[in-house]
């Protein structure tokens, strides 16, 4: 497929930084007016910029990718080793359902490919063109969102925006391609009780926020595990991105979301993310804009730092754990990576011809040793033995 027929060239940047060797902006294949479309097949990641906001029913949102470019391009290299290609800006189809289909063609080129799309705008709503890219490869995948609602306001909201239901959209659908589902982030005011009983019900999980602020580290083994994940900005307390969608006093701070997006980068599993949920004409002093910029610029750092212990398996590079639970007789066996200090967990199955490798953190490993089950754990065997 032409990839280049899809997309507008990255606006002309003017700054004094781009013309130093070490930034951002002069270590990628940018598609600039006249140039030649980049090489995105040889691409570890593709930037993406995206217009496309009629899922949110706003506007004055189409300058908020390129404010988000000229910040990323103005940063510092992550990587002296980098092979990222900025394809443009996506250009909005005719209608938004057209828009969708795009971002599902293109999406399921890149990864194919294993060309990791990093979509930059939008609203959280694009996450169901994305979703649909792995059905067209024919992926079960794990799907996780940072956000401040889980997005799934569907049948009780008739009226609610895709922004709001596209969660409820995927499910509704009955995909077989979709394994768990993980909101991470979500605040409870915003939440009803119906959707966080359909989480529960349909055995996904939920984080909320002071449950992630508290130990940040114990999202790490769900990104770790995650194939797509759409990051919005919603997520983000107003005073770190006072542009945001759904702008609110309370969410995560600026340098835990960027710790997020370092998580995301390091995960060797993932294969999509999309940054989302800002309008580029209601920032203040790109204040939004730079903060998706960091975003993205912490994503590309930890994909740079990558292990390799994808998909892991027991080997003599770890450290085998197994602890007996007396009240059921059962034991959970646990390894820990040698080289990167991370921790998995296996959990039986009596569908699948071997037991599933999760990944898991050194808490479950203790509460475990504490005789109990780690919640991580026991969702993933329901899942597996239902």
């Amino acid at each position: 497929m032409e990839l280049a027929d899809y997309f507008d060239p990255v606006v002309e940047i003017e700054d004094y930084r781009l013309g130093e060797s070490s930034v951002f902006g002069t270590g990628i294949q940018a598609n600039r007016p006249g140039g030649k479309f980049p090489g995105w097949d040889k691409a570890d990641i593709a930037i993406i910029g995206i217009s496309e906001y009629r899922g949110s029913h706003r506007d004055n949102c189409s300058k908020a990718a390129d404010r988000a470019r000229e910040c990323l391009y103005n940063l510092s290299r992550p990587s002296e080793k980098m092979k990222i290609a900025d394809l443009g800006n996506l250009r909005s189809g005719k209608t938004y359902n057209d828009s969708l289909a795009a971002v599902a063609d293109i999406a399921s080129a890149l990864t194919a490919e294993k060309t990791i799309p990093l979509l930059i705008g939008g609203s959280s709503d694009i996450a169901v063109a994305l979703f649909r890219a792995f059905e067209k490869n024919k992926k079960v995948i794990n799907l996780t969102s940072v956000d401040s609602r889980p997005g799934m306001a569907s049948d009780h909201f008739p009226d609610a925006p895709p922004v709001q239901s596209w969660l409820a959209g995927i499910i509704s659908s009955k995909s077989k391609y979709l394994f768990n589902y993980t909101s991470i982030g979500y605040q409870s005011y915003f939440t009803g009780a119906l959707e966080k009983r359909l989480l529960d019900d349909l055995m996904f999980d939920g984080m909320r926020l002071g449950l992630v602020r508290a130990n940040l580290k114990e999202a790490e083994p769900v990104i770790r595990d995650t194939d797509l994940l759409v990051m919005s900005m919603s997520a983000v307390r107003q005073a770190d991105a006072p542009a945001a969608l759904f702008p609110s006093p309370n969410g995560l701070h600026g340098e835990e979301i960027c710790q997020l997006a370092w998580y995301a980068g390091k995960s060797e599993k993932l294969s999509a993310l999309a940054i989302t949920n800002w309008f580029g004409g209601y920032d203040v002093r790109d204040h939004t804009a730079r903060q998706a910029a960091q975003m993205a610029w912490y994503f590309a750092d930890g994909f740079y730092r990558r292990d390799g212990e994808y998909p892991f398996t027991p080997s003599a590079d770890c450290t085998k754990f197994i602890v007996n639970l007396t009240d059921t007789g059962s034991e959970i066996v646990f390894y820990k990576s040698n080289k990167s200090d991370r921790w998995w967990m296996e959990v039986p199955s009596s569908k699948l011809p071997k037991s599933l490798m999760v990944a898991c953190s050194y808490e479950d490993y203790q509460r475990a040793c504490h005789q109990e089950v780690p919640e991580r754990w026991w969702q993933n065997f329901r899942k597996v033995n239902h």
